[in-house]
């Protein structure tokens, strides 16, 4: 009995960490600020299973407060995240050394077509690689 509750346990602590990557890794994209602010862009990523915010201002890790709000350590500063109606998150809001500026999230276009893969020469003579390494297709 005890090994089946011990087991039932592990179960329940994998589940709930994996829960709680997959909220964290909602947050993850680039988020844009309008021309002149101090930033012009952040990139938040979700790595060894913690929320980084990364901008030429410099990194800091990012330590969840409430639902869709962030510490930021390294600068004593704040991060929401901004949902529409669809609870879709379309932006973010910086709150750092008493500047406050929105970001908007960065959509990465989704078309209908696949891009070509580039194609390289190569300048190896193929009668050069061993017979072993040729397949036959049968029908």
């Amino acid at each position: 009995m005890k090994k089946v509750t011990i087991l039932l346990s592990l179960i329940v602590i994998a589940s709930l960490s994996l829960r709680a990557e997959e909220t964290l890794q909602q947050y993850a994209a680039k988020y844009k600020f309008p021309q002149g602010s101090a930033i012009s862009e952040v990139n938040v990523v979700f790595e060894n299973g913690v929320l980084q915010l990364n901008s030429s201002m410099g990194n800091s890790s990012l330590e969840k407060t409430a639902e869709d709000k962030f510490y930021m350590p390294a600068n004593s500063g704040t991060i929401a995240f901004i949902r529409n109606d669809a609870k879709k998150i379309t932006g973010i809001k910086f709150d750092v050394q008493n500047i406050s500026i929105d970001g908007t999230k960065e959509e990465k276009e989704i078309s209908g077509t696949v891009e070509p893969v580039q194609m390289y020469k190569s300048t190896f003579p193929i009668k050069n690689l061993p017979a072993m390494l040729t397949v036959e297709i049968e029908d």
